[in-house]
């Protein structure tokens, strides 16, 4: 005999409360002498044998009706070894999970992938033994637990299957797994099964090898992959919607780049990508010619903004079977005018004498009477001065040849950084590395090390920036031979650079070494190069891709505060707001909601006035405000991995099938539950309650009559 509860038997001590009150009413009977009393002893003696057995009948009841209710509840089983026919059969502990990831919503013609997962794991529920455990779990790139651990309920199993919901989350099934492994360690006594209803999708069983070895290391536990659908059908997605320049004007051309995957097996011709407002209204389109098997394609939508503020813009393709990934959303903070300031040692001095010269010509590559019209503005400053101009409102910030900076502007530099502030570096003559690598606030902030400058023994011809293989964004366009060779820069004199480990290299020279580094920091990002941005030490401000590469620098880190306007689903949201909304409520409108909520208050930490908002679960366009007045606009987007519809290996699935159990689990999973008693234990519960209740009430009326 076995129990399936076995914890369920401390409950047998609940026996002796029968017996308690059994002596406690004893114990109340009081003797009163009178004078009568005499003539009935002898019918109390005749009646006091019958009394004890009832009372003793009514002791033995009572305790039998606890003992029965403690062993239904402790489930006693008989079990027998399986026989060779029997095997897989039976009663059996199973925790299923049901991949509810974006790729389930692809379309398998009448139904959708989840519909059918759905429809399967009900069929199987069905057809297993009545005395079997099952739980149930949705996973996507988490374990969202519904039945957390098995259990024999099958109505709230169903219930909750149906109502299991499809999210916008990306893949990735060991979170769900390693949860089903611990809520199944405790379960013994009969076989025990994790059963992954899934697409089979590639995405999902990226770290198939951890999976391998979680199945290896609890081989009491099998490992069920039920793939729904033999063959998903090809997909074509938009992967990518952001501005070229990073950062977007009212009343300003505009550029918007959408990248679209085909990740089907053969090309596509002729693709019509459009591009929707804030409001709904086509802004602009585009016809991609081509696109080959496993390819992207970018292609670039002009279009303008007539107001600054948070906006939004959207792209789409033609509909195919997974409709999710059709249209893609992007959110932006329009400005009104952009302001960049250019710090240099005598910002007063002649143009043509200062440092920033260069810069500001390529920064603003326009006439001079124009300049006012232009929504870029540039501001000039020195070193000492640069704290009291440091804000929000300045997008970006150039060092041009900066001497030792003083400990308040290295600290403000700094600061403005780790708020999402945008700082380039051109060291020059009048920088002396060792002062700069022994300010502390300064050496953790550049994103490589500066040596002493090398001397003028590079030689008349000098060292040249490489020539092709470039890896990073703001550099990759003069891969194409077709935008000029950075190669005809020409290095003449350099501040050595070791980039530190989180940093990358933009360009090197010839010899390898960098020549332009970056890295983030806090939420902003800094860049450092190795020659200052005047001719002195190379030909870079007279090369004539000194202009376009001084743009998508501006660009690229100008982008990357706009990704934080973009966020996967479930990554919470957060913005710096003005300090005076401290305190405020603010509201916020979801892609899946036709009206706005709030969603609580403007709150204040460490120095900072921020929103902050996490329920981010649904992929589209969040719209927050104080009142009336918009305050952010960001976007929940698709991962794009969710696109690649594409199987995993056939082998990771027959690997898991071939996982033997070890010797004593195989042991104990031969054994299966032949009968279970807790039915019959309940039926006759029940027999002895109504029993005990007839007596009590007979008894009870026989004395009092």
């Amino acid at each position: 005999m076995n129990f399936l509860n076995p914890f369920m038997l401390g409950g047998l001590a609940a026996l002796s409360i029968p017996v308690v009150i059994h002596f406690m009413n004893r114990f109340r009977v009081q003797t009163t002498e009178w004078a009568a009393m005499r003539f009935l002893q002898q019918s109390i003696r005749q009646d006091a044998r019958r009394l004890k057995l009832q009372d003793l009948l009514l002791l033995l009841l009572r305790l039998l009706l606890v003992a029965l209710a403690v062993l239904a509840f402790a489930r006693p089983v008989q079990k027998a070894f399986a026989s060779p026919e029997q095997a897989g059969k039976g009663a059996v502990a199973s925790m299923v999970l049901l991949d509810n990831s974006a790729s389930m919503g692809c379309s398998l013609g009448a139904e959708l992938c989840i519909d059918r997962a759905k429809r399967d794991i009900a069929k199987w529920a069905d057809e297993m033994d009545s005395q079997s455990l099952l739980g149930l779990c949705l996973v996507s790139n988490r374990a969202e637990p519904l039945i957390p651990k098995p259990g024999p309920n099958t109505g709230l199993f169903r219930k909750m299957l149906a109502e299991a919901p499809l999210s916008d989350r990306g893949s990735d099934l060991l979170p769900g797994l390693r949860f089903a492994v611990e809520s199944l360690k405790n379960i013994h006594g009969m076989p025990r099964e994790i059963r992954i209803f899934t697409d089979g999708q590639g995405a999902a069983w990226l770290k198939s090898a951890e999976i391998l070895k979680l199945a290896n290391a609890n081989p009491g536990i099998r490992f069920v992959p039920v793939i729904i659908a033999d063959k998903l059908p090809a997909n074509l997605g938009i992967v990518d919607v952001s501005p070229e320049s990073g950062t977007v004007a009212a009343l300003q051309p505009a550029r918007i780049r959408v990248e679209v995957a085909n990740h089907g097996d053969s090309p596509v011709q002729d693709l019509r990508v459009n591009l929707f407002s804030a409001e709904g209204r086509p802004v602009g389109e585009s016809v991609i010619a081509s696109i080959e098997p496993g390819a992207s394609v970018t292609t670039s939508i002009a279009t303008m903004f007539e107001k600054a503020g948070p906006n939004s813009i959207s792209a789409t393709i033609p509909p195919d079977a997974f409709a999710t990934d059709n249209r893609r959303s992007a959110a932006l903070d329009v400005v009104s005018q952009m302001n960049i300031l250019i710090c240099e040692e005598h910002p007063t001095a002649e143009p043509t004498d200062r440092d920033g010269f260069y810069l500001a010509n390529a920064l603003m590559p326009i006439p001079s009477e124009e300049a006012p019209r232009h929504f870029m503005s540039l501001l000039f400053t020195s070193p000492a001065d640069l704290p009291g101009e440091l804000s929000s409102a300045v997008h970006a910030v150039f060092l041009c040849n900066p001497g030792s900076l003083p400990i308040a502007t290295a600290g403000a530099l700094r600061e403005y950084v780790q708020h999402g502030g945008s700082v380039v570096v051109f060291p020059g003559s009048q920088t002396s590395a060792e002062d700069w690598m022994a300010n502390a606030a300064l050496a953790g902030l550049l994103p490589a090390t500066l040596g002493p400058p090398t001397g003028d023994d590079e030689g008349a011809k000098g060292l040249a920036w490489q020539s092709g293989d470039f890896n990073h964004p703001i550099t990759e366009l003069w891969n194409d031979l077709q935008q000029g060779r950075l190669s005809a820069i020409k290095v003449f004199r350099h501040f050595p650079l070791v980039p530190k480990p989180e940093a990358r290299v933009i360009a090197t020279l010839s010899d390898g070494s960098p020549v332009a580094v970056e890295s983030r920091s806090g939420e902003g990002a800094i860049v450092v190069f190795a020659t200052p941005a005047t001719p002195d030490w190379s030909n870079l401000p007279l090369h004539p891709a000194f202009v376009p590469l001084t743009q998508r620098l501006l660009g690229y880190m100008n982008r990357g505060k706009g990704s934080r306007l973009s966020l996967l689903p479930g990554e919470a949201f957060r913005k710096v707001v003005p300090s005076e909304l401290n305190g405020e409520e603010f509201t916020v409108k979801r892609p899946d909601s036709e009206s706005a909520r709030s969603a609580g208050q403007v709150a204040s930490d460490e120095g900072q006035t921020y929103v902050r908002y996490a329920l981010t679960e649904k992929a589209g366009i969040y719209h927050m405000s104080v009142g009336a007045d918009p305050i952010a606009s960001f976007a929940v987007q698709l991962d794009p991995a969710e696109s690649d519809l594409h199987k995993a290996d056939p082998a990771l699935f027959t690997s898991l099938h071939e996982i033997k159990p070890a010797t004593e689990e195989a042991t104990q999973q031969q054994l299966v539950i032949t009968r279970e008693y807790w039915t019959l234990l309940i039926w006759i519960a029940v027999a002895f309650f109504i029993l005990e209740a007839f007596f009590a009430h007979f008894f009870s009326h026989a004395r009092t009559a």
